[in-house]
């Protein structure tokens, strides 16, 4: 898992990354590639540090280096650099590294310390390898505070011999829309290609399935791309799935359909009973109110004195009628 320094210039250049919102989490510890004096000086300067004395300029001169993959030698990782700055930096990953909390997005929950607590998650090139997208995607939601952003970079088209997954723009509309996110930012990065004739795949025309080979890609290549997708914490509410339903030949088993409400629908829903309810309330005491009025009323006739004079009539009556 790596990222260009450029990633993290943009969050601070955008607002989204400061001094004070500096409570980072990183999902799967990022190296840092081909990172230049000018990207780590700027990095440090937005995060406050004004002063470069010579044991810090030794330490980016290192990580300068060291950012450029080579065998056999660590690549830079961004909590190193990070740690020259008052940014706040964990991970999660399975397997250990410096500054990286073990948790398996497949399993686990996200620790109670951690609920609530980020300014910024980054998921850069980690969640396509986990085969459990619900509760990763969970952990992620669990651990933004309100107004936190969280900033994912992954595949969106290609990587045929990387991950399990690719994303679309589809996901992340109603992933946002399931927990009222808001979509600061969408786009497309290159990432390279793929090259059919190495990775050995077999690439069938429509018509001739049970023909290998039997149709010719051109060039031989695929494009990689990947989708970066930024979003903000609007409201804390526990965590939703989606439901794609572009393909269907029917409406969704009404059932079913209790378990996808969005936070939007729930809210609707709580807005309308709370209606019905406030509604009833008021006709109920308007009934109490008409009520008391016909017992005031009758009190007040029984207390009258007509009605005393004429109660002897009123027996006299009772007895004929009888």
């Amino acid at each position: 898992m790596g990222m260009n320094l450029e990633c993290m210039l943009y969050l601070q250049k955008q607002g989204y990354l400061t001094q004070t919102k500096n409570k980072l989490l990183d999902i799967g510890p990022q190296n840092i590639y081909h990172a230049t004096k000018n990207q780590l000086h700027h990095f440090c300067q937005n995060q406050g540090i004004t002063q470069f004395d010579e044991a810090l300029v030794t330490e980016l001169k290192r990580i300068e280096y060291f950012s450029t993959p080579r065998p056999e030698e660590r690549t830079s990782l961004l909590s190193e650099l990070t740690d020259l700055t008052n940014i706040e930096y964990n991970s999660f990953d399975v397997c250990p590294a410096l500054k990286t909390e073990i948790l398996d997005l497949n399993f686990d929950d996200l620790p109670k310390q951690h609920s609530e607590y980020f300014d910024v998650i980054l998921n850069f090139g980690t969640t396509e390898h986990i085969f459990n997208q619900w509760n990763s995607f969970k952990i992620i939601h669990d651990a933004a505070k309100v107004d936190g952003i969280i900033y994912h970079q992954l595949p969106g088209t290609g990587y045929l011999d990387h991950g399990y997954y690719c994303y679309t723009p589809v996901f992340f509309h109603d992933l946002a829309q399931a927990n009222q996110y808001e979509i600061l930012d969408l786009f497309f990065t290159e990432a390279g290609s793929n090259d059919f004739d190495r990775l050995g795949m077999d690439f069938r025309h429509i018509e001739q399935l049970s023909t290998k080979q039997s149709a010719n890609l051109k060039g031989g290549r695929i494009p990689c791309f990947n989708i970066n997708v930024i979003l903000k914490k609007i409201v804390n509410t526990p965590f939703r799935c989606v439901l794609e339903l572009a393909t269907t030949h029917s409406a969704v088993n009404s059932e079913i359909a209790q378990r996808y409400l969005t936070s939007a629908d729930l809210n609707a829903m709580i807005e309308k009973l709370t209606n019905q309810l406030n509604q009833v309330m008021t006709e109920r005491n308007e009934m109490i109110k008409e009520r008391n009025q016909m017992k005031n009323d009758l009190d007040g006739v029984l207390q009258s004195k007509s009605w005393r004079i004429t109660k002897p009539l009123r027996y006299a009556m009772r007895s004929i009628r009888s």
